[in-house]
């Protein structure tokens, strides 16, 4: 069968049943809501089965959005997308690179583009330059939701209705482990039901994966799959279980670290608490030095990436690195929640102690995976006895436990029904309760439900908070426009607030007064945080290390930025940030970023913050730079920029002491249609020419997406207008041009400009003629809001043109958002905002250096 040996090729395996059964499912259309694959089947295989079904059928979604859980610290999503993209140059499937090749309106060297969550693929903008290429999305929820909420993370206001018409427009959205998330389900079911009723172009599609019970799933193995020699061998897979009873929660390290130094293999070893990890790594380690692996969720991102390249780690995981050699003999992992959730581990046996039933199904899916021994699971927990319902407000938390007091009741709540669930389990020959993962799907599903972690209150959803979140152009508090997170995580009052924590070198030096008329928000939108700077722990232990330092000192020099969670920035000093958070009253920690500057220490060569250690010349705390990516430079003089990228940013900052000018320089890799690439650009393009490009690229790019003709013309009359209004003489000058013809892009310099948005003047000098009046409508709309304003106005400071009376400008802001309710209605939210971004897309494809090939 052709799918079986183009699978086999792709993935070095043969399919199972159910595989092929789902990639005709995606062939027919057929996208199902729901699937409920047990652990060890390969789920992250959906991916290869949306290429294929796209090289077959392309009506299907151009983008596949992978969201990972926030915990993950090995994804396995991206490695899969690694591995496709890789294994689409083999000969055998040429056919199949042909196809996607075919779908894109850009020539690329590789028919399918990735973006990341880590590794040399994160965070980049390859996926959004051409919006027919078809590209695969690896992120979190907090990545994704965000930026499907028109509020993401790390984006600025320009770049925000970018992110959402892609990710929201033609797109398949895989929600790995559903169950972990409800809110966001929930969320997602939410602008899956709203698109459908606002009948937007290519309404988002979402596959929900899932082996818990918790979303109800339309598909799942098959009899074929029951029958099938692997599969039964995994779903049958031999796991023994033995109960231990401890007298008190504080012999859990000790007592299971004990346990494990007895087992012979690989052995990982999970605890529902930090810190009760790092003592049973202690406790390991005095007898097993260099055979212990710590896995938490608490690494700082650079870190993780690495983690794949440890010695112990590498020999849990099925194809480690070549360039590892790995650690013969016994190994342990001991892990806390984060090695539950993507990571394709296997070890020969487990010791745990007892979380929710969801959790500890979670962690069996890491030992004997594949079903070719058997695993002794050794479950270690205290004398549990039934606990009432939990009611009331909660109670400060319990540091051991990391659970808060309404949390821990609710915790214990589930973990007694686990427990009573376990004793329902077969009992083996050799007295062992069988946990297998078919002996756990015939467990009764109310049953599993009862003793599952609890879950979160999922915050309603409405039309009118969909319109509010897409007004991006009103930077500031609007009433009746929440922050974002409650609705991706819902609202747990027992869950702790967590903090982030970065280094950046300018820390240290950067203040308001360098800044000018920009914020310290503006610069972080040119130089974001990405998330192999940060780590992330509980505020409560964040805030006692960023104590400890503050107090170090002695002389009140450290500086620090507080990054909020809508994304506003100050600097402060250390001592000031943290003498102002209180949790009740001024919780300003709670949910946000702090970045410190490098000499201020507290991070380890394992990646995580520890206040005991001070700054060490051999870590790397500022990840800002990347190589390839972001450049920064500081010298006295004004350099060109590397080959290949351009000027971002500059700041002009005098060394104290040295009585020295320096220029601070950040250069990157041209951006994609998000940035304002004339503020920077160092390279002389007229006017003319960009426009011809960029109309001739967004014809190209409307007919690859086989857009309806009165969109194409709508697009492409945009196009041949966009950048009219950088004719004016106030424009031209900012960038040095005082003769004609006039350029589009140029070396700029802002404070010349004053506020005049070009956009404003090329609704004016545009010819829309022709064109219908729906048409008309569309093409005003795509040029208005083509660097990221009319979302849904200009604001009152840029609503001026020097060479165009105060009524006729004033008509032309009038209509602005006038239109943007229109087209709403008309599109719907994300169908707009990918409109909006096709446009976007040819402007950069137009300020390349390359014409359009014919």
């Amino acid at each position: 069968m052709a799918f079986d040996d183009d699978f086999a090729s792709l993935m070095a395996k043969p399919p199972f049943p159910w595989q092929r059964a789902l990639n005709e499912r995606f062939i027919a259309g057929d996208i199902p809501k729901a699937c409920d694959l047990p652990t060890g089947l390969g789920k992250t295989s959906v991916i290869a089965l949306w290429l294929l079904a796209l090289a077959k059928n392309p009506k299907l979604p151009r983008r596949l959005v992978y969201v990972v859980n926030r915990r993950t610290v090995v994804d396995q999503a991206t490695a899969e997308a690694e591995r496709l993209r890789a294994g689409l140059l083999q000969p055998e499937v040429r056919h199949v690179r042909e196809a996607l090749d075919a779908l894109a309106a850009v020539p690329a060297k590789h028919p399918l583009a990735i973006s990341t969550l880590r590794g040399k693929y994160a965070d980049n903008a390859e996926w959004r330059r051409d919006p027919s290429r078809p590209a695969i999305i690896v992120g979190t929820v907090d990545m994704i939701g965000s930026r499907l909420l028109f509020s993401g993370y790390g984006c600025s206001f320009r770049s925000r209705p970018l992110h959402a018409g892609f990710l929201g427009q033609d797109a398949l959205l895989v929600h790995d482990e559903a169950h972990l998330e409800p809110a966001f389900q929930a969320l997602l079911n939410a602008i899956v039901d709203e698109q459908q009723r606002s009948g937007e172009p290519r309404p988002l599609k979402v596959l929900a994966l899932s082996a818990t019970g918790r979303v109800e799933p339309d598909f799942t193995l098959g009899d074929e799959d029951l029958h099938n020699a692997d599969v039964k061998k995994r779903l049958h897979a031999r796991k023994g279980l033995q109960l231990h009873i401890v007298d008190d929660r504080k012999e859990l390290p000790e007592r299971i670290a004990a346990k494990a130094a007895e087992l012979d293999g690989k052995i990982v070893v999970f605890l529902s608490s930090v810190e009760h990890a790092e003592k049973c790594a202690q406790a390991l380690s005095r007898t097993k030095k260099g055979r212990v692996a710590v896995l938490t969720g608490t690494m700082r991102g650079a870190e993780r990436d690495e983690l794949v390249k440890n010695p112990v780690f590498a020999r849990f995981l099925p194809r480690p690195d070549e360039s590892v050699s790995v650690q013969e003999g016994t190994v342990f992992l001991v892990s806390t929640s984060a090695g539950e959730v993507g990571i394709d581990l296997s070890a020969d046996h487990l010791v745990t102690d007892l979380p929710p039933f969801d959790a500890f199904a979670q962690r069996l899916g890491r030992v004997n995976r594949y079903g070719e021994g058997d695993a002794e699971v050794h479950v270690y927990c205290e004398n549990l006895k039934e606990p009432p319902r939990p009611k009331g407000d909660s109670e400060e938390a319990d540091e051991e436990d990391d659970l808060p007091g309404k949390r821990k009741d609710e915790y214990d709540y589930a973990r007694f029904f686990t427990r009573a669930l376990l004793s329902e389990l077969p009992v083996r020959s050799d007295d062992r309760r069988d946990v297998s993962p078919w002996a756990l799907r015939t467990l009764p599903l109310d049953a599993r439900l009862r003793a599952s972690t609890p879950l979160p209150e999922v915050h309603h959803v409405d039309a009118l908070l969909f319109d509010r979140w897409s007004y991006t152009t009103i930077t500031g508090a609007l009433p009746g426009r929440p922050l974002v997170a409650e609705w991706l995580h819902g609202k747990a009052e027992w869950e702790p607030p967590r903090t982030a924590v970065a280094w950046r070198g300018e820390v240290a030096w950067l203040t308001n007064e360098l800044l000018g008329l920009d914020t310290l928000d503006d610069f972080l939108a040119d130089y974001p945080l990405r998330s192999r700077e940060m780590l992330s722990d509980a505020t409560i232990r964040i805030l006692k290390h960023l104590e400890k330092l503050a107090a170090r000192d002695k002389e009140n020099m450290q500086r620090a930025w507080l990054v909020r969670p809508d994304g506003t920035a100050e600097t402060m000093k250390l001592r000031e940030l943290v003498a102002q958070y209180d949790s009740r009253k001024n919780p300003i920690l709670d949910d946000a970023t702090v970045v410190l500057a490098p000499e201020a220490g507290g991070l380890s060569k394992e990646g995580l913050f520890d206040s005991s250690v001070e700054f060490d010349s051999s870590i790397e705390y500022d990840l800002g730079p990347k190589q390839d990516e972001r450049v920064v430079d500081e010298s006295e003089s004004d350099p060109q920029a590397p080959l290949g990228m351009r000027l971002v940013r500059s700041v002009k900052r005098e060394v104290q002491g040295d009585d020295v000018l320096l220029w601070w320089h950040l250069y990157a890799i041209p951006q994609r249609a998000d940035d304002d690439g004339s503020r920077t650009s160092r390279r002389e393009l007229l006017l003319d020419v960009h426009l011809q490009r960029t109309e001739a690229w967004a014809i190209r790019l409307a007919r690859s997406l086989a857009l309806p003709q009165p969109q194409q013309h709508a697009l492409a009359r945009a196009a041949r207008a966009h950048d009219l209004g950088k004719r004016r003489r106030v424009w031209q000058r900012s960038i040095k041009r005082f003769n004609e013809p006039p350029l589009a892009k140029g070396p700029m310099q802002p404070s010349k400009l004053g506020h005049y948005r070009h956009e404003l003047g090329s609704l004016h000098d545009g010819d829309f003629s022709g064109l219908s009046d729906d048409e008309k409508d569309l093409a005003l709309h795509v040029v208005a809001a083509h660097h990221g304003r009319a979302r849904p106005h200009f604001p009152v400071i840029e609503s001026y043109d020097p060479e165009l009376r105060d009524d006729v400008v004033a008509a032309l802001v009038r209509e602005v958002p006038l239109r943007f309710d229109r087209l709403q209605r008309r599109f719907g939210r994300w169908g707009l905002a990918w409109l909006e971004s096709i446009l976007r897309a040819a402007d950069m494809l137009g300020s390349e250096d390359e014409g359009v090939a014919e």
